[in-house]
């Protein structure tokens, strides 16, 4: 389980021995844990290069650029970001985000088979699995607090356009692992991430969106209204 998330959980299923699954979020304020993922599409990621990254609103200088908000990529491409961990967004001042370069790899459709080791309720069993899959760089010098995960910043909308929230685990589920990122985190370093959804009424995720970013003193960061999507 990763730290700092159980008063955002509420346990949706009991797993059999050695893992739990819980419904969490995927925004920023509740990371998932070991094992939840979210992955994304059926048809194989496309590679496409990020647009052209003028200076976002509330980056300081020297910061370098960052991927506009409002940006929108297909499946491998990537965006360059500065990421606000919760622990460091104090609601005041300016925030200055890490700096990251960001990949919503694909979306993946799995079956329930996936989980035959864990126990789902009624509802669980009628729903639709779906993985997305993500990559993630370090590019400063700047290592995340302890226990911070950017991949659960990364938002999964669906085909009504709602968000998503991802499935927890308290274990491992290696159809689709969320690892904490690797220690001494900088310099270009990279982990590979995925993220799990079940999806009620045969719905479907259509496309992944990251909504963090710096923001000027006393203001919300841009990306919240315009995010960066891909699909």
């Amino acid at each position: 389980m990763k730290p700092g998330r159980t008063a955002a959980w509420v346990i949706t299923a009991i797993a059999l021995p050695g893992l739990v699954a819980c419904s969490g979020t995927s925004s920023g304020s509740s990371p998932a844990s070991p094992g939840s993922s979210s992955a994304a599409s059926t048809s194989s990621p496309t590679q496409s290069q990020a647009a052209s990254t003028p200076t976002a609103q509330g980056q300081t200088a020297g910061s370098g650029s960052l991927t506009p908000p409002g940006t929108h990529l297909a499946f491998g491409g990537a965006a360059t970001v500065g990421w606000v961990p919760p622990s460091l967004d104090t609601g005041t001042g300016v925030h200055h985000g890490i700096k990251l370069r960001v990949t919503v790899v694909s979306i993946q459709k799995g079956t329930l088979a996936d989980f035959r080791n864990v126990e789902l309720n009624a509802n669980e069993r009628k729903s639709t699995p779906y993985y997305v899959q993500l990559r993630v760089t370090a590019l400063g010098s700047t290592a995340p607090p302890k226990d911070s995960d950017p991949a659960i910043t990364f938002n999964a909308i669906d085909d009504r356009g709602q968000q998503q929230q991802s499935v927890t685990f308290l274990g491992t589920f290696s159809r689709c692992d969320d690892p904490f990122p690797p220690k001494q985190f900088v310099s270009g370093k990279t982990y590979q991430s995925c993220l799990t959804y079940l999806i009620p009424g045969g719905g479907s995720i259509q496309k992944v969106q990251w909504d963090n970013g710096p923001a000027a003193a006393n203001q919300v960061t841009p990306y919240f209204d315009r995010p960066i999507v891909w699909g």
